[in-house]
């Protein structure tokens, strides 16, 4: 009876671990949902390449990690980026609150959206999380602004209890994992 009680919570620790190109990733759900987890091909652009990774438990229940390595420095200033993602929801038909905190030990932000009053095409439950942040931002001499090479964001349809999970306990490091 005891080791009944036991795996049910080892299931719920399960940590997911990655590789996404030239970046080791590593978090965990704290969910005993059965879920997929899928790698596609990185996404080349002139700019940056792109590394995602899609975690699947249905049609509708899905989350998305992406680091995004650009060529060059780019603005990294998390108020523009939540901004931009503030209205990129609204257009989607979500509402966003956003919420600045800590992720992966970087500063980053949460934008947690539900479907704005009116939208048929929405179920009222449904809810969408993004979340941001840079493995390398630094501050800029150029004035208030700061710059950066590499970018995380977390989109998930998952319950929150479960992008809880993922945002509490996410780590990207360059390199690859640690043996286990």
């Amino acid at each position: 009876m005891v080791l009944t009680m036991i795996l049910p919570s080892i299931a719920l620790a399960a940590e997911e671990t990655q590789q996404l190109g030239p970046y080791a990733v590593s978090f965990n759900m704290n969910t005993d949902m059965n879920y997929k987890v899928q790698k596609p091909d990185p996404i080349e652009t002139p700019f940056s390449t792109a590394y995602p990774l899609i975690v699947m438990t249905n049609n509708n229940t899905v989350s998305q990690i992406m680091v995004t390595e650009y060529k060059n420095l780019i603005d990294a200033t998390p108020d523009i980026y939540k901004a931009i993602g503030t209205l990129q929801m609204m257009m989607r038909g979500f509402n966003a609150t956003p919420e600045d905190r800590q992720i992966d030990g970087r500063t980053g932000f949460v934008l947690i959206g539900e479907p704005l009053p009116g939208i048929e095409a929405l179920p009222s439950t449904a809810r969408y999380t993004e979340a941001s942040y840079w493995l390398d931002d630094q501050k800029c001499e150029c004035g208030p602004v700061s710059v950066g090479t590499t970018k995380v964001i977390i989109d998930s349809t998952y319950p929150q209890d479960i992008n809880q999970g993922i945002l509490d306990s996410i780590q990207v490091k360059k390199g690859q994992p640690a043996p286990q």
